[in-house]
């Protein structure tokens, strides 16, 4: 078996996707991103990140244009931080009831055979074990900025940011309709 770094793999998926140029090609601006700012405030065990990311285009709040989202990179593929949209996928007790957006902490593994296209699928086994996978961070959406505050850094695994990118979910879902794979496309990286 063959031992891939994830940090590798994380900048070459990112850069295979970039490269392509066809996954900006189909987006509207709001994948396109064109600033982001981060920030850790406070101390010790009580940091938390605040990240605003601003696009090309105004980012859709109606809930009417498929799964996609923002993901926050930290400690490599784990502890992905995403602003995302599925619906009608219901896995957040907070999620936005029109736009559907809300948080989690997920981590990433390679795509097996049900996501061979995407850059990366969410490990939903990890992803589950993780206590902020749900989280109720701070986020909003105004026009083509979106952003999060007080996320506690240690959710995170104490890491800072490494990458932002844009992105779109395709999930493969069971005979009840329940997602057995959440296959994930890098469309831009800030």
């Amino acid at each position: 078996m063959k031992f891939i770094n994830k940090t590798s793999l994380l900048a070459l998926a990112i850069s295979l996707t970039l490269a392509n140029g066809s996954a900006l090609a189909e987006t509207s601006g709001y994948l396109s991103i064109n600033d982001v700012k981060s920030e850790v405030e406070g101390k010790s065990s009580n940091k938390t990140l605040e990240v605003e990311i601003k696009t090309k285009g105004a980012i859709p709040v109606d809930g009417k244009s498929g799964a996609f989202g923002y993901a926050i990179l930290t400690d490599n593929s784990n502890n992905v931080l995403v602003l995302v949209t599925h619906l009608p996928i219901d896995d957040s007790s907070y999620e936005h009831p029109t736009s559907g957006f809300h948080t989690h902490v997920l981590d990433l593994k390679e795509p097996t055979d049900a996501c061979k296209s995407a850059n990366f699928e969410v490990d939903l086994v990890n992803s589950a074990k993780n206590s902020a996978f749900d989280a109720n961070y701070q986020w909003k959406v105004k026009g083509k900025e979106i952003s999060v505050e007080k996320v506690p850094v240690t959710d995170l695994g104490d890491s800072g940011v490494e990458a932002v990118v844009s992105f779109t979910l395709q999930p493969v879902l069971d005979a009840s309709k329940k997602p057995t794979n959440l296959c994930i496309t890098v469309v831009d990286k800030a």
